[in-house]
């Protein structure tokens, strides 16, 4: 099977599910210093074009054609939507197990997400799509308050960037939004193909963001008949308001968010796996996002009996006897096994740095350090196994490779995380 984005976690955790099944993997990234390239259940690796590039599906259907057959699937945005683009032309080289594009465009473009969510009664925060720079400064005047600017799409924009916190009353929201625009990678087949994804959306913020957010993951079978779900609170997050998760621990499925999940699914015609997060705010969840690929805190799940690679790989090469007996062994498992997932060198970096920089006490210091010795062997780390041990040493150097190479970005970095993590600390009870 072949598995992009080799510097991601999650392909990193299903590089191991699968290696350990006995599937050989071929490793994808344009990076040489991928963490999942230099594990050992990686049989080949392979540097590709980025992910991004308009020549990235050229370059994958020519690997496809010029070698033996072997599945794929998505790990990052780029890829599903390569993947959905072409699936014609791709899945008469590979084994696939890919919704059409027009399924994908209702996850990839958030517009979209939210209106086939509404319609299965699924909540959402309250949302502007403004068609100019001068629609979103009247929007951001007419309804005040902390507003989210955010790419409607995040194939759509250049970089990383996941949004930019405005406050309608400071005057300088226009400015931020405008920014926000100028990131847009007009030179890629999405953005022409879609100039209306291309316009950042504004949501109203809602606080509960930095310390809230309800993860639902889950598989669904290409019939809709088999349906199984995982749940997680992330209770840490880097940076602050809008980030990627640094911590999780383990939550109960709730079943409502779960029923109607499966009606969105229904809907839009999803299946494979996916993730979809939600603002916990009152009584209410609120969907935020559905990543209809594999994803960051992919580990934490397979260790929870819910094996995600495993079940699209038996999909993809149509291997339904197995597809069923993954599904039911997803389903015997008990809930609640008091687990936790982090990424330990990142968390202790984290610390260590503060600590010296004076940007932390000695007791937020140690609130932390105790979060995760409590846990023992509870804890799923993103990276370290010591059955799989390069893959650590390979991201560890990164880390401190980036503090090094880039000082200045690195402590902005980190002093946003330090008000991260006394906030998420005070929420979650650590305080």
């Amino acid at each position: 099977m072949i598995l992009c984005n080799a510097s991601y976690y999650g392909t990193l955790a299903a590089v191991r599910s699968l290696g350990r099944a006995g599937v050989p993997v071929v490793t994808v990234d344009p990076a040489f210093l991928a963490p999942g390239r230099y594990s050992r259940y990686s049989s080949l690796h392979l540097r590709s074009p980025p992910f991004e590039s308009p020549d990235w599906s050229d370059w994958l259907l020519a690997m496809g054609r010029n070698g033996p057959r072997r599945a794929i699937y998505a790990t990052s945005d780029a890829v599903s939507f390569a993947l959905a683009d072409r699936r014609e032309e791709l899945s008469s080289v590979f084994d696939l197990y890919q919704p059409d594009l027009d399924t994908m465009m209702c996850i990839l473009d958030k517009g979209l997400l939210i209106e086939h969510a509404r319609a299965v009664g699924i909540d959402t925060p309250q949302t502007w799509f403004p068609k100019s720079g001068e629609e979103a400064e009247t929007i951001l005047r007419d309804v005040g308050g902390m507003l989210v600017a955010k790419p409607r799409s995040q194939l759509a924009v250049r970089t990383a960037v996941k949004g930019v916190l405005i406050n309608a009353a400071a005057g300088n929201g226009r400015a931020e939004y405008d920014e926000l625009l100028r990131q847009t990678a007009h030179d890629h087949p999405f953005a022409k193909r879609f100039p209306e994804a291309t316009m950042p959306m504004l949501q109203r913020y809602h606080p509960e963001a930095m310390k809230k957010i309800y993860s639902l993951s889950g598989f669904r079978d290409i019939s809709g008949t088999h349906v199984v779900m995982r749940a997680a609170q992330k209770v840490l997050q880097r940076p602050r308001q809008l980030g990627v998760g640094l911590c999780f621990e383990e939550a109960d499925v709730i079943p409502d968010l779960a029923e109607r999940t499966a009606l969105l699914c229904e809907r839009i015609g999803y299946y494979g796996a996916f993730e979809l997060e939600f603002i916990v705010t009152g009584d209410r969840s609120l969907l935020i996002d559905f990543n209809g690929r594999l994803y960051n805190q992919l580990a934490f799940d397979i260790a929870r009996g819910m094996d995600l690679p495993r079940l699209v790989y038996a999909g993809s090469t149509r291997d339904e006897e197995e597809l069923s007996r993954l599904i039911a062994a997803v389903q015997r498992r008990e809930q609640g096994q008091g687990l936790a997932f982090c990424n330990r060198f990142g968390l202790s970096l984290t610390l260590a740095t503060h600590r010296a920089l004076g940007k932390m006490t000695s007791k937020e210091a140690a609130l932390w350090r105790r979060w995760r010795t409590d846990r023992g062997d509870n804890i799923v780390d993103a990276v370290r196994d010591t059955d799989d041990p390069f893959p650590a040493l390979i991201d560890a150097a990164q880390q401190v490779a980036q503090s090094i190479r880039h000082p200045r970005a690195y402590l902005r970095h980190m002093a946003s995380k330090s008000q991260m993590i006394w906030t998420t600390a005070m929420a979650t009870g650590v305080l």
